[in-house]
């Protein structure tokens, strides 16, 4: 999975289409101590969604039509 941050969207992961489905834990992050859940972050009217065990910050990039 490719995730990028940039100086606007601080602390929040940015992903894409191709990102989906998307989990917490990412598979390249330190396994935290939480189970692989699953976020259905393209449902979301704000196009984003937080984690409730880690409380990581997704946003749906959008560029990215549903």
């Amino acid at each position: 999975m490719s995730v990028k941050k940039n100086k606007k969207t601080s602390g929040v992961i940015l992903i894409t289409k191709n990102n989906l489905p998307l989990s917490c834990p990412r598979d390249n992050y330190l396994k935290l101590s939480h189970p692989k859940i699953f976020l259905p972050i393209e449902k979301e009217d704000t196009k984003t969604i937080q984690c409730p065990y880690c409380s990581t910050m997704y946003e749906l990039s959008s560029d990215d039509d549903f």
